[in-house]
């Protein structure tokens, strides 16, 4: 808003447009991927880096330094040295990447067969992979490093404990019910747990919520779920189909995805102002004084 970037007309499809696909902002760095497979790196003021893929860029990140990375539809996740633009580590996964998100030195990355690989940053390689969904990975939130929650385009919403031995109770928590393709995920703080790292600011660090997990989905529902029972907790409805992202804290959630607005809904139990304490400490004395 107010800083417009004149080259992105030049990562275009041929009719000078190309579609932002993949976005990081931190307050103060901006990293945009796209779908003709151009990846930016950006200050508040000048264009610092570009790069190319050979597909649709769907995962970039970036936190102000001399590396970044980007995952692509062409398999791979790719390490960038800033300041000369060239790609100096990739590691390709088995299928295409359709979203990554990173926390602490760590990579989630959702392929379309269902599957997610955990990778580490530094140095690049892969540590795991399991399959999350019987369907493309259509979202991941890497919200502390033994915590992911992830979604998929039947519809579905897990939230996996990666601390956990496979096969015990406590590892996945599934959620059902969105009846169409689930695109955006937050929410799940393990209690006691590391917050999630700074991305909207460095000052100000979004965490996520220790008892529910939240989607939004091409159904035009965002939805609440209880982490503890495993079943919804509310539903908002009226979005639509074209939300893209959700973020939640333990008393307000932020959606796109209305008419081309941004909706907060703030869920705090709404404490009395501290003028009206004042003139009811004032109100009283003056009856005391009659």
């Amino acid at each position: 808003l107010g800083v417009v970037y004149e080259e992105e007309a030049e990562a275009d499809d041929g009719d000078g447009t190309s579609e932002v696909t993949a976005l990081a902002f931190d307050g103060d760095h901006v990293a945009s991927g796209h779908a003709c497979g151009a990846v930016f790196l950006r200050n508040t003021s000048r264009t610092l880096m570009r790069a190319s893929h050979e597909g649709v860029v769907t995962g970039v990140h970036w936190e102000g330094g001399a590396t970044a990375f980007s995952a692509s539809a062409d398999r791979r996740l790719a390490q960038w040295d800033v300041r000369t633009g060239t790609r100096v580590a990739a590691l390709q996964a088995k299928r295409p990447i359709l979203c990554m998100d990173v926390c602490e030195g760590y990579a989630a990355l959702g392929l379309d067969d269902g599957s997610v690989c955990v990778c580490s940053l530094s140095p690049l390689r892969l540590l795991f992979s399991f399959k999350a969904h019987d369907s493309p990975v259509s979202a991941v939130r890497l919200v502390t490093v033994s915590q992911l929650v992830t979604s998929c385009a039947g519809g579905g919403v897990a939230l996996w404990r990666l601390d956990e031995e496979e096969g015990s109770e406590r590892r996945l928590t599934r959620f059902d019910g969105h009846t169409a393709p689930v695109v955006c995920v937050d929410g799940g703080l393990q209690r006691g747990g590391a917050p999630r790292c700074a991305e909207m600011t460095r000052d100000h660090p979004r965490v996520g919520d220790a008892e529910k997990v939240v989607s939004g989905a091409r159904d035009g529902t965002v939805r609440v779920w209880d982490i503890s029972l495993g079943r919804l907790r509310f539903m908002l409805q009226g979005f639509t189909p074209y939300i893209g992202s959700v973020q939640l804290s333990s008393s307000w959630l932020m959606a796109d995805g209305t008419n081309n607005a941004v909706v907060m809904m703030d869920f705090s139990n709404g404490e009395p102002a501290e003028e009206e304490d004042d003139d009811d400490e004032d109100g009283d004395e003056e009856e005391e004084e009659e």
